[in-house]
């Protein structure tokens, strides 16, 4: 079977069999969005315009510690002041909603209260130093709707207040707690600083004499310790060399000048007189015998001479019983303790004889007698002499090694002491740097914070103060008259092609041609009978033709009043472009 299609006839067709319902409907819908409008209380808007002013000292001389953008300042001052308990402070303050308090809690109509509250920026541009043009926020308006005009600008005064109260209490804040931030930021550092002095200052004290500045002045030391040797060195050589001719000459002098009696005869020391009658007798035993007067003359001699100056110990006998001794005292340290009386005894009698024998060898030696002979004595002195000078410079040559050794230690830890101080030196600059760097901050953070306090710096001023509004700003009953007349015409002609489509009912040869498949044989035209049906049906049958005229004027009424009361028409084709983004 075919579908039917519609003509733009067959729907006016069945509008017009509908009208009764169409009109029904755009009563209905008009009536609705005249009551609505009517009923609807009147809310008034009162607004307030806050400028944000620049700095009144040039931010080249003093710069300010609050650098958050205007809009994202404005939006933390929103966060601390829509609060809760502030709105249901002012809520209550200015008898808010009193009908809705009686059945709902305060804190419930809080968020009511910040629907009503509006923020809008009011952006200008300005020309940098480049040419270019840099959109800012120069001012912002706070703006608040109730049905009570009064009310209205109580609260915008009350919002002022609290923001410009509540930038004044952030700005300050923020400055307080920047400039104790960077305070105890410097705080610290002083103390780094401190104490990498102090490391700086103990590690220069514990090697003062090998710091880097001092390796010139240990060089030049060293230089002349080392040529202060060399001349000490060749003083010692010049005494050694002066000592073996002194010995020389010394060993060609007698010790004792020889003395002369009265008689001519000289007078020798016991040694030599023992030495002198030892020869004798020697010579004497070769020509007589041992009872010859003249021998036993000598020996009598020699035994008084021996007698009288201790001459008289044999080497070779005193020897063995020192040896005797010793063995003697091992044995007695082996069989019994070191305190024993056996022990005591044999240690004073090897004493006894140790003694003995070093008396005979002083005694037999030629410096037993204190010499007399004054070239003897001035050669000894002279060697005397060089020895007290040779031990001086050999004290010198000591001590002039040891500074030698002291500064060539110095030079070699000089690097090692270098790369150290360095590192210390590095970490002090670096730490140091860093500390007057915030040292600066501080500064501008102290300027900054009185900046503030002096409220000399970006300000919210308030340009434009709340008053009470005379008209209202809604609801704006035309249009929603206008739009509830819009909505009749357009649901009252939806309705009728509903209804139609819905009707069942044959009203023309298509209906037939899509029930049977076949056009009918013929069609007979509706007659138009005179006087039938009266005026009415004169009415009904002209209602095509009127609805062609009527809907098209009724279309250019709606848009000239749309244009004259609501908005102007291109205000309105401009809007909708934006909206969609052209």
């Amino acid at each position: 079977m075919a579908q039917e299609i519609k003509s733009f006839g067959d729907h006016v067709a069945g509008f017009l069999r509908h009208i009764k319902l169409a009109i029904a409907t755009f009563a209905a819908i008009t009536v609705i969005g005249v009551v609505v409008a009517m009923s609807l209380p009147d809310m008034y808007k009162s607004s307030a315009m806050i400028m944000i002013e620049e700095p009144e000292i040039p931010e080249a001389l003093v710069r300010t510690t609050v650098t958050v953008y205007a809009t994202k300042q404005i939006s933390a001052l929103n966060e601390r002041i829509m609060t809760t308990s502030n709105l249901v402070g002012i809520i209550e303050k200015f008898d808010l909603y009193p009908r809705e308090r009686e059945d709902t809690p305060t804190r419930l109509l809080a968020r009511q209260v910040r629907q009503r509250i509006k923020i809008n920026f009011i952006n200008s541009e300005a020309m940098t130093p480049q040419g270019a043009s840099r959109p800012f926020v120069a001012a912002f308006m706070i703006s608040f709707e109730d049905e009570e005009p009064e009310k209205a600008q109580q609260v915008v005064n009350e919002l002022v207040s609290l923001y410009m109260a509540e930038n004044l209490k952030a700005r300050t804040e923020q400055t307080a707690e920047t400039k104790d931030f960077i305070d105890s930021e410097v705080e610290k550092l002083d103390s780094v600083v401190a104490e990498l002095e102090q490391q700086l200052a103990r590690f220069k004290e514990d090697n003062a004499d090998s710091l880097p500045s001092l390796n010139m002045l240990n060089l030049q030391m060293m230089q002349r310790i080392d040529a202060s040797l060399m001349e000490v060195e060749r003083r010692i050589f010049s005494i050694e060399e002066n000592r073996i001719n002194i010995e020389a000459q010394l060993a060609t002098v007698d010790r004792n000048q020889p003395l002369m009696l009265p008689d001519g005869q000289m007078v020798v020391g016991p040694a030599d007189q023992l030495k002198a009658l030892q020869t004798q007798l020697t010579m004497m035993e070769g020509r007589y015998s041992d009872s010859h007067p003249d021998v036993v003359k000598v020996r009598a001699d020699m035994a008084a001479l021996q007698e009288r100056f201790g001459l008289n110990m044999e080497p070779a006998k005193l020897d063995d019983q020192i040896v005797a001794a010793r063995a003697r005292l091992a044995v007695a340290k082996e069989n019994y303790g070191s305190s024993h009386p056996d022990v005591l005894t044999a240690q004073n009698e090897l004493a006894e004889l140790e003694a003995s024998r070093q008396f005979y060898q002083e005694l037999t030696s030629a410096d037993f007698t204190d010499p007399d002979n004054p070239a003897y004595i001035q050669l000894q002195s002279q060697l005397e002499s060089l020895d007290v000078d040779e031990q001086a410079l050999v004290s010198e040559r000591n001590a002039l090694r040891a500074q030698l050794l002291d500064y060539e230690r110095r030079l070699m830890r000089t690097p090692q002491v270098e790369r150290e101080m360095a590192a210390l030196s590095r970490e002090l600059n670096s730490v140091s740097n860093r500390y007057w760097v915030l040292r600066d901050k501080q500064f501008g953070a102290e300027m900054g914070q009185e900046l503030e306090m002096q409220s000399k710096g970006e300000r919210f001023t308030l340009v434009e103060p709340a008053d009470v509004p005379l008209r209202p700003f809604a609801p704006d009953r035309l249009s929603i008259i206008l739009l509830s007349v819009l909505v009749g015409l357009v649901f009252g002609v939806a309705v009728t092609q509903v209804a139609d489509a819905l009707d069942d009912s044959i009203y023309g040869s298509g209906a037939i041609i899509s029930i049977q498949g076949a056009p009918p044989l013929i069609e007979v035209p509706v007659m138009d009978v005179p006087n039938q049906g009266g005026a009415l049906h004169g009415l009904m049958a002209r209602l095509p033709s009127l609805w062609v005229v009527a809907v098209p004027a009724s279309l250019v009424v709606l848009l000239l009043v749309v244009h004259f009361v609501v908005k102007p028409l291109d205000v309105l084709f401009f809007s909708a472009l934006r909206a969609v983004g052209l």
